[in-house]
């Protein structure tokens, strides 16, 4: 070795030694120099493993980064070969998250930061000393960030410590962008960005641009910005971040990120974004046997267009409004199979309410969702309702205040008339990942006294490092005809380290309380429930971690004060270092039906008591392989007959631009009043021709309907957020071989950045 790099690897150990959070290196940032001969292969030369929450402190107050101003245009091509990237100090020595908190990175990762009047640049050089295994999941945009090789940037612009702008990348240049929330989680967003990625005989490189307009910041002279890298690595099953991060806290704890120094005379500009649509479509619809179509299926007589709006009110609130608003798009409902007496919930998939949905968060969801936005232009069956118009301020008022304020209109729909919603939600914060807040939903129709609000307020406080939780709320609904025992409330309080889960919770939905602009699964209930978890760490080649676990909950109805259900559960499971995992779980389970329930056309559950005992096992193989899948399997009692359940998913990606997703679930239950049997096959297969072109079939088959139905898209995005769509919906009757409905759909958008 050469005295000049042993002498530099050297300066660089030593710094990482005392603390360093800016690697010394001096090596090109095109990764054609040696570089990658450090500790082991491309390892990084941080030799100290971080282990109690003082080192982890200490690192993160070093991880300061200095962003270079530049005149020299940088070509997008994921090179780093312009003679600026050399002029930037790089960000190394990353910290594994997971699995071996505190441990040097495997491969070395640097990371370089320019801007110019216009654009922020982040340079990645990702060494891999077996540049032959990175793998690469999928193509597709908003990837699935698990089990694949990716970059992350995650960005707090507003320096608040209280969330970001995620940028991630994989290898082969795939994209996905979401907005990261300390108290709301990880929200999609769809935001205009741009990244090149290359590989080369050392690793991999991604080269972004970042226009400023993009990101929300103050007006200030100088600027300081929270930042935060990530990188995953499956060969290893590594996840690194340059400012470390306890095990239990995710990248999105951005009050724990390192800070980006250097942004001098930079402008948020003016941000306004307007996007209209083009849409034709023919649709038809058998009922009662007969064809019945609004307009012929040869016939492009349905034509339609709208407008959405993005304006940024201040650096931290941003306005965005929609007229006539489709959502021809999205993909299908995934099916589900009901075998309990109470509510179904199927996720929204829908742009305009996804985005920025976490600042309307309220309670932890489940059982209770007091603002569920499929409310606001679907119909319970799922069929959409038009959206006139309507319009969304969100974001940060001064320092310490998160605010949303949502306000819809829906057109006449059958017998459904026309629909006025509003929608308010606040947060105070007090500390880091604690606040205050209330919540108010309005919903009311052309039809006089047909009205329905809920409002509230909730709390939440986390103590010692977040390990202590108290979290609690109280709601109430005003509906015409139902009067008293309007009410929800809940309390939970919990202790959670890197091993060890303790929770306790009460909550209740008295009779009364009704959320038309929410979700309640089962209501009328007082609800306890405790939980103990337990989920030591080895030090084992494959083994991350055991998991020893029970849970108690009870129910009762909260109209009779009497006892419904209670569910008493031990679970035990391994989770391997691949991200795989197995658990086999025992339930005993006491229910009281108070009525006789329907769970099938023919067959009905007496009212009385039941007890039953059911045992189920599930294994996952883990991600970053070609062949993914799991698979579980459940039996045992069954009410007053028995029940043999088996569902699993398999995945097939034999290169990044073809994936194959499967899945089957199969219930054969046998009760007193006659055996039965479900099953629920869907099948996923999605062709990405480049990151910014797709293919994409879903098919689903339910026996209980009898009902096969597909939904085959194509998309192309042709400019930043500006896309063509062509949709083929249909649904058939497999007893009669005959469709029930289709629809094609060519829709196209056009973004236009002011």
């Amino acid at each position: 070795m050469r005295p000049c790099r042993l002498r530099r690897l050297c300066c660089v150990a030593g710094a990482a030694l005392l603390g360093s959070g800016v690697g010394a290196s001096a090596q090109s940032p095109s990764g054609n120099s040696q570089a990658g001969s450090g500790q082991s292969g491309n390892g990084q030369a941080a030799v100290h493993r971080l282990r109690t929450e003082s080192e982890f402190e200490a690192v993160r107050a070093t991880r300061i980064l200095t962003a270079v101003r530049i005149t020299d245009g940088i070509v997008l091509d994921g090179r780093l070969d312009e003679p600026s990237w050399a002029l930037a100090s790089p960000a190394t020595d990353f910290i594994v998250r997971v699995p071996d908190n505190g441990a040097p990175a495997g491969e070395r990762t640097e990371v370089r930061v320019l801007y110019d009047q216009n654009n922020l640049y982040v340079g990645v050089m990702a060494y891999d000393s077996q540049p032959s295994r990175i793998f690469v999941k999928e193509l597709k945009r908003d990837f699935d960030l698990n089990g694949t090789d990716v970059i992350q940037v995650i960005i707090d612009s507003l320096h608040d410590g209280l969330g970001g702008y995620s940028l991630s990348v994989n290898p082969a240049g795939a994209r996905r962008d979401n907005h990261l929330s300390l108290n709301g989680g990880n929200v999609d967003w769809d935001a205009v960005w741009d990244v090149a990625t290359r590989r080369t005989e050392e690793g991999w490189i991604a080269e972004y641009a970042v226009p400023f307009k993009t990101l929300r910041f103050s007006n200030a002279q100088s600027q300081e910005w929270g930042i935060q890298f990530s990188r995953r690595v499956v060969r290893l099953n590594e996840e690194s971040v340059w400012s470390p991060l306890p095990f239990r806290f995710s990248t999105a704890r951005m009050n724990l990120a390192g800070t980006l120094r250097g942004l001098e005379n930079i402008s948020p500009s003016r941000n306004l974004k307007v996007k209209p649509y083009f849409l034709g479509q023919v649709t038809q619809t058998r009922i009662a046997g007969d064809m019945v179509t609004t307009e012929s299926f040869d016939n492009w007589d349905d034509y339609g267009k709208g407008l959405d709006v993005k304006y940024s009110l201040t650096p931290a609130l941003t306005l965005d409004a929609t007229y006539r608003t489709d959502f021809a798009q999205v993909e299908a409902d995934q099916q589900q199979v009901n075998l309990t007496r109470f509510n179904l919930f199927f996720p929204e998939k829908r742009e305009f309410f996804l985005e920025n949905t976490n600042m309307f968060t309220f309670g932890p969801g489940g059982n209770l969702v007091p603002f569920f936005s499929r409310r606001i232009g679907l119909s319970p069956a799922g069929v959409p309702v038009p959206v006139l118009a309507g319009a969304r301020t969100s974001g940060q008022a001064g320092k310490s205040y998160n605010v949303g304020v949502l306000a819809m209109r829906t057109d006449a729909f059958g017998l459904t008339p026309a629909n006025n919603y509003l929608v308010g939600r606040m947060r105070r914060n007090l500390m880091p990942n604690s606040w205050v807040g209330a919540l108010g939903t309005h919903r009311d129709s052309t039809v006089p006294g047909d009205y329905n609000r809920v409002y509230g307020a909730d709390t939440h406080f986390q103590f010692y490092d977040d390990r202590l939780e108290f979290e609690g709320y109280l709601l109430r609904s005003d509906t015409p005809g139902k009067s008293g025992e309007n009410l929800a409330r809940r309390f939970q309080t919990g202790w959670r380290d890197d091993e060890l889960t303790i929770n306790a919770e009460y909550n209740a939905v008295l009779p009364n309380f009704n959320p038309e602009v929410g979700f309640v699964r089962r209501g009328d209930i007082s609800h306890y429930a405790g939980e103990l978890t337990w989920a030591p760490r080895v030090d084992h080649p494959t083994i991350q971690n055991y998991t020893f676990g029970t849970n108690v909950d009870y129910y009762e109805r909260a109209s009779l004060d009497a006892m419904e259900t209670r569910v008493q559960e031990a679970t035990a499971g391994i989770r391997f270092r691949n991200n795989g995992s197995t658990n086999f779980t025992v339930a005993r389970t006491f229910d009281r039906l108070f009525a006789p329930f329907n769970i099938r056309s023919n067959i009905t559950i007496p009212a009385g008591d039941y007890e039953y005992t059911n045992y189920a096992g599930s294994f996952n193989i883990g991600n970053g392989r070609q062949i993914t899948g799991n698979a579980s399997v459940n039996w045992g009692e069954f009410w007053d007959g028995k029940n043999k359940a088996v569902s699993g998913a398999i995945g097939w990606r034999p290169d990044y631009h073809f994936s194959f997703d499967g899945t089957y679930s199969r219930n054969a239950v046998t009760l007193p009043g006659g055996p039965f049997t479900t099953n629920l096959i869907g099948t996923r297969f999605l062709y990405a021709f480049t990151p910014r072109a797709f293919f994409n079939a879903f098919l689903q088959y339910n026996k209980d309907t009898k009902q096969l139905s597909s939904n085959v898209r194509f998309n192309i995005t042709y400019r930043p957020l500006s896309d063509v769509y062509v949709v083929y919906n249909d649904t058939r009757d497999t007893v009669r071989d005959q469709s029930v409905g289709r629809s094609f759909t060519i829709k196209i958008t056009r973004m236009f950045d002011f």
